[in-house]
């Protein structure tokens, strides 16, 4: 589909340079692979032609076509969008499941769109011309700047190979429409109304390319694939080695699997708990195997307020108190985390025309960007309007800025907790257009962020060597820095961005990180098997995080269970390699339901009928001996489920653990994994 350009000029911003409307000035074969394209004074919608020229270069290596796109602008305006590469006609093969489109969200799965019947409108059917839905990085739904045109039997990759964050935005069009709208059917042929028919993916950069000046974009790459996900993803894994630099994380958290996350104050004033009442709260925690407290709502007006300052609040107590029970915990052996936010600041606060107003995100007309708040407990917070303290983005790109977020964070040192919990790094606040804070027009406020991360980094450890930044949901250029991510692995409550049925993708991609998942559940026995399958810590958070360990006795009793499990093979399904499904061939079958079979490279049948997650299960590897356990969990709440087990190139002699009991069993692949349990198979 060529390549598209949005100039905008006075009264037509939407002044496009379509690839249609261009010709072709100059082209060149350099090789076998390689060849230059070039088109000078692009001609657009409204404004004709421009003297603007656009360089294009496409490299095959292999599997995989490389896009390098160089633009020279000596019009008088900016060159805002450059869509390339456009692919144009795209159908589900014949015979095979529908198309989706995939990308890593900030819980470390995987947004899933379909390109079929159904084909999610989520622009608005009033400011498209065809059904439209865009996956941007760096944001929530696309948390590595990559997405997947897959069925799970061959696939489409799509990635920007960028160091830096710059924004990607990844759109799906349905042309010309759908056949159907109101059962949102997709023509059936590739001509409807004598116009061509078909899914179109287009990677949309926004440059901001001033007048006269040029730019070479970062390359775009499409890969072409048979197989699951895990082939997919493998172009940006290979490309990923070549910058990402992980900080070391502290000795202490591989010996963490289980946290206690405690909500203590809101922006309504709730004041559930007092500084004075953390060191009895964590004595019980750790006599229920916990080793990590987080503390949510610590911090003046409680969570959700007054951000981003990170004062103590005197309804809880003082701030010596607050430092004496950190001490306390901290000398029971649980690690203290205090959760932060830097992200947005409270409009209701005086600060916020006195000091952080000049400091907020700016849009193209001189506005802050709106951030909109969050509900606690009284209807009027519930209520747009009401109570509820909104707020506006801020640029991280300003050093101002920088600076005072730095000086708070530091006050969160001088308290003595292992570590921070960097709440909402996820972001779809991506852009900045104020000239006052020195940056570019419209610069990604991510580049903003790691900037940030680096200057909290190099502050907690001149206080001491071992503190911790763990984040909610860090994109994958954050991760560096927060090498612990707190994610919500629910079925499908939270939006697009959650799935219905979880893939540890992240975890995959990097098994060396760490995700603490939530646990809300009063005999949450399928979210604590999810944890050991993903190699997740369990995160127990009663009364949605606002209560204590003992409420809720059935959950704490099974994970000791699982905890207990890890222990006994901590060098296989804790501390061992994650390779989620590769390396065994399996057959599982339920009590009533006929058996289905699962190859080494599928993670897709996790259940009979596709909707239920009735079975989970994993490979670990373990790093000293290179043996692997294979985790299976059955998540059914009736049946008994039936498995047959090999491993790839190995065999099917195993050690098998069971999370009832302590006796240990051989076996050689096959086993019965009760109801709502698991069992280990450990290679012998």
């Amino acid at each position: 589909m060529g390549l598209q350009l949005l100039v905008p000029i006075k009264g037509h911003r939407n002044n496009r340079a379509g690839s249609e409307m261009q010709r072709l000035s100059m082209y060149k074969k350099l090789s076998d692979e390689k060849a230059i394209l070039r088109w000078n004074d692009v001609n657009c919608s409204h404004s004709g032609k421009l003297n603007i020229s656009v360089t294009l270069q496409v490299s095959l290596k292999g599997p995989s076509a490389y896009f390098n796109i160089f633009i020279d602008n000596k019009s008088p305006y900016f060159v805002e969008e450059v869509w390339n590469p456009c692919i144009g006609g795209l159908r589900k093969p014949e015979g095979e499941p529908d198309l989706e489109s995939w990308s890593m969200n900030m819980c470390g799965g995987f947004s899933k769109h379909i390109l079929g019947d159904g084909f999610p409108q989520e622009c608005g059917y009033f400011g498209t011309d065809y059904p439209t839905f865009l996956k941007t990085f760096p944001n929530i739904e696309a948390q590595a700047s990559f997405i997947l045109l897959t069925n799970n039997i061959q696939g489409l990759y799509m990635g920007m190979h960028d160091k830096e964050l710059n924004i990607v935005n990844f759109v799906h069009e349905l042309k010309p429409g759908y056949l159907d709208s109101k059962n949102k059917r997709v023509p059936l042929s590739d001509m409807i109304g004598n116009k061509p028919a078909g899914f179109v993916v287009s990677a949309v950069r926004m440059p901001f390319i001033k007048p006269g000046e040029s730019m070479e974009l970062a390359p775009m790459v499409i890969h072409l694939y048979r197989g699951s996900w895990h082939r997919g993803i493998e172009p940006y894994k290979k490309w990923r080695r070549t910058w990402f630099r992980a900080k070391p994380m502290p000795d202490w958290l591989s010996s963490i699997d289980c946290w206690l996350t405690l909500h203590m104050n809101s922006p309504e004033g709730g004041c559930r708990y007092r500084y004075n009442d953390l060191a009895d709260i964590a004595q019980e925690a750790k006599d229920h195997g916990v080793g990590a407290l987080q503390l949510i709502g610590w911090a003046r007006d409680g969570q959700d307020g007054a951000e981003p300052y990170q004062d103590t609040d005197p309804r809880l107590g003082t701030r010596e108190e607050l430092k004496n029970a950190i001490r306390q915990i901290e000398a029971l052996g649980i690690r203290v985390l205090l959760m932060c936010k830097f992200k947005w600041a409270d409009r209701s606060i005086p600060e916020f025309k006195s000091e952080l107003l000049p400091l907020t995100l700016k849009d193209m007309y001189g506005s802050f960007v709106q951030f909109d708040g969050y509900a606690y407990q009284t209807m009027s917070q519930y209520l747009t309007g009401g109570s509820r303290r909104t707020g506006a983005g801020l640029c991280h790109l300003s050093k101002k800025y920088r600076t005072l977020a730095l000086r708070e964070f530091k006050k969160i040192i001088e308290l003595g907790s292992s570590g921070i919990l960097y709440d909402e790094l996820a972001s779809n606040m991506l852009m900045c257009f104020d000239a006052s804070h020195r940056h570019r027009r419209g610069e990604s406020n991510f580049k903003g962020s790691l900037k940030l991360a680096d200057e909290f980094y190099q502050a907690a450890h001149l206080a001491r060597d071992d503190f911790l930044m763990a984040g909610e949901g860090p994109n994958d250029h954050l991760s560096q820095y927060y090498p612990v991510s707190y994610i919500r692995t629910w079925n499908g409550q939270w939006g697009s961005w959650n799935e219905k049925n979880h893939i540890a993708a992240w975890k995959f991609m990097n098994p060396d990180m760490t995700f603490a998942t939530c646990l809300t559940g009063w005999d949450d026995r399928e979210m604590v098997n999810q944890c050991l399958v993903c190699g997740y810590i369990i995160n127990y958070e009663p009364y949605n995080f606002k209560g204590r360990i003992t409420d809720f006795p059935d959950t704490v009793a099974y994970g000791i269970k699982a905890q207990k499990l890890r222990r006994k093979l901590r060098h296989y399904i804790w501390k061992g390699k994650f390779n989620d499904t590769l390396g065994i061939e399996a057959s599982f079958s339920f009590a009533s339901e006929g058996s289905f079979n699962i190859s080494s490279d599928n993670s897709s049948g996790i259940s009979p009928d596709g909707e239920k997650p009735a079975c989970l299960y994993s490979v670990f590897e373990n790093r000293e001996n290179h043996k692997r356990a294979v985790i299976i969990a059955n998540q059914h709440p009736e049946y008994q489920l039936k498995a047959i087990i090999s491993l790839v190139n190995s065999g099917s002699d195993f050690d098998v653990y069971d999370i009832e009991n302590d006796q240990v069993e051989r076996c050689s692949g096959s086993l019965t994994v009760k109801r709502r349990s698991v069992k280990v198979l450990v290679e012998r």
